[in-house]
């Protein structure tokens, strides 16, 4: 039982991108990597992060990425991933710390907490002749403060969002509405027909007698306005 259990632990990690190198599709790669202020649909934003941009016609790229599939699995709680390099830059919306966008490729990034904080373009460092120098590029990660050998718990991975726990409560009231069990007053009328949701909630730009389906109420319109009219006269 211990081992089906430290097995399933591993298949869910490996899962969720933890101890394995794994490539993405150029628009998933940095949020895979929780890079910038949209993780995805990730549950938990990864301390340590490895993405490779790579390029398919580069021998320092072909041999980078077989030591980092080997090296994924020594630490377990870093994500490494890896993405076509110039289709994945493209999607990499961050906090502003664009500075490695101008580097050549292939190169090596290093994202801690939602942030690049190091990299390393042409991967020319990393090669003595043209032999990869292994330790080298771990070094060079570990000062960048990625690496980590203890993976996140399961219950920080696996932690199901608000928004589909609202989703799943949706579905058991639609559920027990079918078989009798659920009062029609207890499901939220929005005013929208057709619309099947028992929770409550508004529909941007649809006005019923429920919701005025505004993102910004009149009330804010005209306090605005009217504070934009107080600064001019004060400035006039």
């Amino acid at each position: 039982a211990e081992l089906e259990n430290l097995a399933q632990r591993a298949e869910i990690l490996h899962h969720h991108g933890y101890g394995v190198h794994r490539q993405m599709h150029p628009q998933r790669v940095f949020a895979a990597a929780g890079y910038g202020t949209d993780t995805m649909r990730d549950v938990v934003r990864p301390k340590g992060s490895v993405i490779h941009l790579f390029d398919a016609f580069s021998p320092r790229s072909v041999a980078l990425d077989l030591y980092l599939e080997r090296i994924a699995a020594k630490y377990p709680g870093t994500k490494f991933v890896r993405g076509i390099g110039v289709a994945s830059i493209l999607y990499a919306d961050g906090n502003g710390d664009d500075a490695w966008k101008k580097g050549d490729l292939p190169m090596l990034l290093a994202v801690r907490e939602g942030k690049v904080v190091a990299w390393n373009a042409g991967l020319k460092d990393f090669f003595s002749s043209a032999d990869l120098e292994t330790r080298v590029v771990e070094q060079w990660l570990d000062r960048a403060g990625v690496l980590f050998e203890s993976p996140p718990s399961l219950d920080e991975i696996c932690r199901i969002r608000p928004e589909e726990t609202a989703l799943l409560e949706n579905m058991m009231k639609l559920n027990r509405l079918g078989d009798g069990g659920l009062e029609e007053e207890e499901r939220y009328n929005c005013g929208v027909a057709g619309c099947c949701k028992s929770f409550q909630h508004e529909h941007v730009g649809v006005k019923t007698e429920a919701q005025n389906g505004l993102l910004v109420s009149e009330d804010q319109v005209l306090s605005h306005e009217t504070g934009s009219f107080l600064c001019q006269e004060i400035s006039s």
